[in-house]
């Protein structure tokens, strides 16, 4: 099959249920679904699955009523569309096929009082510096780095969006940065 130009026009009767532009559509993306999986996906019943499913997305999403802004780009929608799908697949492919009880590899319970030693030491300084800094800095790298908390809450949390948080994390950073050189402990927090 030829190379397809997409436009609004192809969207617009895709969303409506035109039976040949939906026989297009599944002819066209078959073909670049397989070539896009043949190399990740051994199984062909998964290729087929993952292949259905990013083709129903894809339609449940016209019909939702959400707009694809630019319909050119249509193609490039399809296939991230089908990665994501790939990628749900081979992940619940591989939580089936661990037999039952499997808790994989058992923990090493030897001591390793150096380590431990190291790693409480680590802690202390980075607790040390942390107090130097403000509040909101002082908040934002625990959040970030020490709880590991969602960007999206710890964005409402500060007030800001993600783009800004990566900004305020950033000067947060440097800020440390600053502290950990001027308390010169650069070696023990590197």
């Amino acid at each position: 099959m030829d190379h397809a130009e997409f436009d609004a026009g192809y969207l617009a009767r895709l969303k409506s249920g035109d039976s040949e532009t939906e026989h297009h559509f599944e002819a066209y993306f078959s073909n670049v679904i397989w070539l896009k999986l043949r190399n990740r996906v051994r199984a062909r019943h998964l290729i087929d699955e993952i292949r259905q499913e990013t083709f129903t997305r894809v339609i449940n999403y016209l019909k939702s009523g959400k707009v694809i802004q630019y319909p050119e780009r249509f193609g490039a929608f399809v296939l991230s569309v089908c990665n994501n799908v790939m990628l749900e697949v081979l992940r619940s492919e591989s939580q089936q096929l661990r037999p039952p009880g499997h808790l994989g590899e058992p923990t090493d319970e030897r001591v390793r009082f150096d380590a431990d030693v190291v790693t409480e030491e680590r802690k202390r300084m980075v607790r040390d510096v942390l107090a130097e800094l403000s509040v909101k800095d002082s908040e934002l790298l625990r959040m970030v780095f020490l709880e590991e908390g969602d960007r999206s809450v710890i964005s409402k949390h500060f007030s800001v969006d993600n783009d800004y948080l990566r900004v305020l994390l950033h000067r947060a950073k440097e800020r440390f940065r600053e502290v950990v050189k001027k308390k010169g402990v650069a070696a023990g927090l590197q």
